[in-house]
């Protein structure tokens, strides 16, 4: 009995010492691991896993320290806790950010942005969300890790030896608990990713795969496409692909201030087919892309880059096909729309220029290349992309000073003055963005024309709260709610009057654009093994009852019903 309680006595002081010699690091390792993933169990009103998991976290970070001390060379020891704290720092710091702006954590969909961002396009972030107020908290947050790591916690607190004891034995006693009891009921959680560097690890991997599958595209598309039937007459498609457009923004589809008065009047004489309850299949261009172009959607089984795509068979059904972009004409992580320009008959864009470059290049210098694509026409059949930068943030960078029209007092949004600034920002892209669309409708004005406007996907623009742009991990509806608009010269209305019903007939049925190539197709008269009626909007076959699923979430009855009565009000 003796020897056991002397055991006993050599064992908590043993783990008071250690306590005692490592209470800075155990305190950082413990906040940086453990302060996001709280806020995200908060949020979700996981209390009681936010306390296990925090229990289960300081026993973890104690067993850390303890096994380091193993290693009995002093200088060993501090090398392995600085290369440790750094590593799980960086992602703690990347992570409180986008919980700060995005309420989520750290995901593929984060991990990519920052891969594809550039320079210019981070500098361009930084201005957009990080203000005074972020800067201070980015500080104070490094200061109180600083703070934490260098000061001898413990040893400043002034105890007896067998209290400390007593208290770090009853401490450690509860954190063992709930450790078991987190194993028993919560092993979902306990083995998933629950630290900001796994997930950071396990977010890079599979963007890392993700870039490595496009590059994998562009050598395994296959251009020998098999058409099943080519009744295709009409003599030129123009699919304008926006960029990053709302449209609860539009005057068109009801906003408050007047921002679409083109395309608002060519509705009011019936020129337009105006769809009302479009959503997109993601809310980031390159996701969007592999999808909207191709035969990938929700219910597929096969990777995305091995379904054929709408370039190639439009290609095969006898198109010339033109690529227009005012984006980058290359990338450093190779951007999908790259290796759809590559694939089309021709290909022009605004600058040579990689993402590293964009100075902000105006929507309007398509119009020349448009021109030109036009004299160079096939006689025939003319397959036209032209991707615009549309409402792609900074927003003040998409349209010139003639269209700077609202200002924050225009904005009836009840968001700080700073925010109120930006919103008027991003009205007037989009109020530049109708003219952008309206002109290029006036260029095909006098030849068989039938014109698809579709934006990649919408733009969140404080509507919520304090957040602007787009993230797949933490969806709203303004996010992957978009316009999608149809037109039709008279000529093309003459000689197909049955397909223009059918746009006209379809502008109130539910759709998701992963589905768009089928209508695309249907519209042409072009077939192939993969088409389905049933997902062509303008096909009396259409299936309105598909789940529409965004990142596995069912936009209709999970994202949709999210919109509160005082964001209704506001927006009316």
């Amino acid at each position: 009995m003796y020897h056991a309680k002397k055991a006993i006595l050599r064992m908590v002081g043993r783990i008071q010492r250690c306590f005692s010699q490592n209470a800075g690091f155990i305190l950082v390792l413990f906040l940086v691991n453990y302060f996001t993933m709280a806020w995200s169990l908060v949020t979700a009103e996981r209390i009681e896993v936010m306390v296990g998991y925090g229990f289960t976290l300081l026993l973890a970070s104690f067993c850390v320290a303890a096994l380091l001390q193993l290693l009995r060379r002093p200088r060993v020891i501090r090398f392995v806790k600085g290369v440790l704290l750094v590593a799980c720092t960086v992602p703690f710091l990347i992570e409180t950010f986008v919980m700060y702006n995005y309420k989520a954590l750290i995901g593929v969909g984060i991990v990519n942005s920052i891969l594809e961002t550039n320079s210019k396009e981070a500098l361009e972030f930084v201005k957009m969300y990080v203000g005074l107020k972020e800067w201070a908290l980015f500080a104070g947050i490094i200061l109180l890790v600083f703070l934490a790591a260098r000061l001898r916690i413990w040893r400043q607190v002034h105890l007896s030896g067998r209290l400390q004891s007593r208290i770090l034995v009853f401490v450690l006693f509860i954190c063992v608990g709930y450790a078991v009891r987190m194993l028993a009921v919560y092993p979902e959680f306990f083995f998933g990713d629950i630290l900001p560097l796994q997930r950071t690890c396990a977010a890079t991997g599979v963007a890392v795969e993700n870039m490595q599958a496009y590059h994998k595209l562009s050598s395994q598309l296959s251009v020998d496409v098999q058409l099943t039937e080519n009744k295709s007459t009409i003599k030129n498609i123009v699919f304008i692909l926006g960029e990053s457009t709302n449209r609860n923004h539009m005057h068109l589809y009801g906003y408050y201030l007047p921002n679409t008065p083109h395309l608002d009047a060519l509705n009011e004489k019936g020129e337009i087919g105006v769809f009302r309850d479009v959503v997109s299949p993601h809310s980031t261009t390159i996701a969007v892309l592999s999808e909207l172009f191709t035969f990938c959607d929700h219910e597929s089984d096969k990777p995305w880059y091995e379904y054929h795509n709408l370039i190639d068979v439009m290609n095969a059904a006898g198109y010339k096909t033109h690529w227009l972009s005012n984006q980058e004409s290359s990338g450093i992580w190779g951007n999908v729309a790259q290796i759809y320009a590559d694939h089309s008959t021709m290909h022009k864009f605004t600058r040579i220029r990689d993402s590293r470059e964009d100075t902000g290049i105006l929507d309007e210098e398509l119009f020349p290349l448009i021109d030109k694509a036009r004299a160079e026409r096939s006689p025939d059949k003319n397959f036209y992309v032209v991707h615009l930068m549309g409402g792609h943030g900074l927003y003040y960078n998409r349209y010139p000073y003639e269209f700077n029209k609202f200002t924050g007092e225009d904005i009836r949004l009840n968001v700080l003055p700073r925010y109120k600034d930006v919103i008027a920002q991003y009205d007037d892209a989009l109020y530049y963005n109708d003219y952008i669309v309206s002109t290029i409708m006036d260029k095909f004005r006098d030849d068989e024309t039938l014109l698809i406007y579709v934006p990649d996907h919408g733009e969140a623009v404080y509507d919520e709260g304090g957040f602007a742009g787009h993230i797949e991990e933490n969806p709203s509806r303004h996010m992957i709610e978009i316009p999608v608009i149809m037109w039709a010269s008279d000529a093309f209305k003459a000689k197909y009057p049955e397909k223009w019903a059918a746009i006209q007939g379809a502008v109130k049925r539910p759709y998701m654009t992963d589905d768009m190539i089928h209508t695309v197709l249907d519209l042409a008269d072009i077939k192939t093994a993969e088409y389905d009626p049933a997902k062509s909007i303008v096909n009396p076959a259409f299936d309105p009852s598909r789940p529409r699923i965004f990142n596995d979430l069912n936009y209709d009855t999970q994202i949709l019903p999210g919109r509160g009565s005082k964001e209704k009000s506001s927006l009316r």
